[in-house]
């Protein structure tokens, strides 16, 4: 104290004036930093030369906007129609739309070489000991092998009866809750309640119990609450770290802490029956157990990975069977193909099995199509260049540029796709030569590569069967006012009910 008094008394006192000065220069001072930065950014940047908004070259502010917004699937897709197939979205980050980036930035690589890792902004509020999601190359080439043998063809046939059995309950349940096609019924709720208890019976060995009570569990409604908090978290990382927590302060709700530890804790209770309790088929969780229990896994990595398989395992199955039950009400022609087929290839909803509705080639074309134009993950998961460089399009990118293929754009992009807003399975089935140059491979709603959707198998099973059944067992009618596929993305799609009217399905003769 004495100190700082004697400095101060050594100073000369300052006029109104300079105390003005002062002020204007704390004010002045990051603004005109702030200015440099953005004219470093458009002019000398080396990613000046790529094409791109003015503003989202300046600053990463704007792309920030677009995630807290949930605009961000829609807005790279205007930018890739506007601009061309390679966009700079922010100082440094380029996003890409043509197919052979795909293996590029996602893909293996060779020998020796390592892989893009993923971009720390798209886990950002990801905390605690790596899991698969945000692991290093090694530790989730390791987690990715365990979880291999519950994802197997092999184990998906050892698994069918569970999985049909889950199924029949949901269409139990839409029976009676439809009342014959007097009233409405919100699908897509009914999708999640059946792709939770699913997932959560093959994860945990025991269901949410959503399809016996009509409702979502506790914990799936706090994951969904979370989502949207997550599309902020990766919005403030492009922030400087130094406002970084006043802004999770402003936009981060207090009840986030409580809800995160509420999650936590149902992830533990969870966990922890599936230690005591060996499950009947095989399941995701065995291997991850083996590992805990020989030290290779510690318990909180064991809670986290399983955590993280229910909510790749479910939200993302559901949302698909919701947007390809919609595109089926909007687009008759397709629908009344699709029943034809189906209603011809089964006389009973026992014979929709996992091996006979790979004969609906229609089906197949319908579920490819519904993941083109509705795909569960549409947002840019970004990669970032490792030391050295990288070579993505044939040009090298500097070490720390963040690059990217968003799903959704490169899905919809004219660029790709013969009249890219149309649903027509007939791009998939070989029917119609006028869509034999589209770019099917633009088209990886799992992701790609080494990190690409485990849960694959499992989502195409599910989608193939209760899409069958449904148009078997049911004539579907739209109640739903409005363009229902009009969404924002948080994480993931913010949906919707999904109003429809299930009526007993009226056959002809011949079916």
């Amino acid at each position: 104290m004495a100190i700082s008094e004697a400095v101060a008394s050594t100073l000369p006192p300052l006029s109104f004036r300079e105390y003005t000065l002062l002020a204007l220069g704390l004010v002045l001072l990051p603004i005109l930093y702030y200015a440099c930065v953005a004219i470093y950014n458009i002019y000398f940047h080396p990613l000046s030369k790529y094409p791109g908004p003015l503003i989202a070259s300046a600053t990463p502010w704007w792309l920030a906007l677009c995630y807290a917004k949930g605009t961000t699937h829609t807005t790279l897709l205007e930018l890739h129609n506007k601009y061309g197939p390679v966009v700079r979205t922010s100082p440094d980050e380029l996003s890409y739309i043509n197919p052979p980036q795909w293996r590029e930035i996602y893909g293996h690589k060779p020998s020796g070489r390592p892989e893009l890792p993923k971009d720390k902004k798209y886990h950002f509020a990801i905390e605690g000991e790596p899991i698969i999601i945000n692991a290093d190359q090694h530790y989730h080439g390791y987690v990715r092998k365990l979880l291999a043998h519950g994802f197997s063809d092999k184990s998906l046939r050892e698994q069918e009866p569970v999985i049909q059995h889950y199924i029949s309950l949901l269409f139990q349940r839409l029976h009676e809750v439809s009342q014959g096609g007097e009233v409405a019924v919100d699908i897509q709720s009914w999708y999640n309640f059946f792709t939770f208890d699913l997932i959560g019976y093959l994860t945990f060995g025991e269901s949410f119990d959503c399809l016996a009570n009509s409702r979502l569990h506790q914990w799936i409604e706090i994951f969904f609450s979370f989502s949207r908090n997550m599309a902020y978290y990766q919005a403030i990382a492009r922030f400087p770290r130094i406002i970084q927590t006043p802004l999770k302060l402003c936009t981060i709700p207090a009840s986030i802490k409580s809800d995160v530890q509420t999650l936590q804790e149902l992830d533990i209770e969870k966990t922890n029956y599936r230690l005591e309790h060996e499950s009947p088929v095989p399941d995701f969780m065995d291997k991850l157990i083996e590992a805990h229990k020989t030290g290779k896994m510690s318990r909180g990595q064991l809670v986290g990975n399983a955590s993280l398989l229910i909510k790749a395992g479910s939200e993302t199955t559901a949302t698909l069977l919701s947007g390809l039950t919609y595109l089926l009400l909007k687009n008759p022609r397709v629908h009344e193909k699709l029943k034809s087929e189906v209603r011809g290839a089964f006389h009973s909803p026992d014979e929709i099995t996992i091996t006979r509705v790979n004969q609906c080639k229609y089906l197949l074309g319908c579920i490819e199509e519904a993941l083109r134009i509705y795909p569960p993950s549409p947002q840019p998961h970004q990669r970032v260049v490792p030391p050295g460089g990288a070579i993505v399009n044939g040009e090298h990118l500097p070490e720390g540029v963040a690059v990217s293929i968003p799903i959704f754009a490169a899905s919809r992009s004219p660029q790709n796709w013969l009249e890219p807003d149309s649903f027509i399975p007939e791009r998939w089935t070989g029917e119609d030569p006028q869509f034999n140059d589209d770019k099917r491979d633009a088209s990886q709603p799992f992701s790609f590569g080494p990190r690409n959707c485990i849960g694959r198998n499992l989502a195409y099973v599910e989608l193939k069967i209760i899409i069958a059944r449904l148009v078997w067992e049911f004539d579907i009618e739209n109640v739903t006012e409005g363009e229902w596929m009009d969404q924002k993305v948080y994480m993931v799609w913010e949906k919707s009910p999904l109003w429809i009217k299930l009526h007993p399905a009226q056959r002809s003769k011949r079916q």
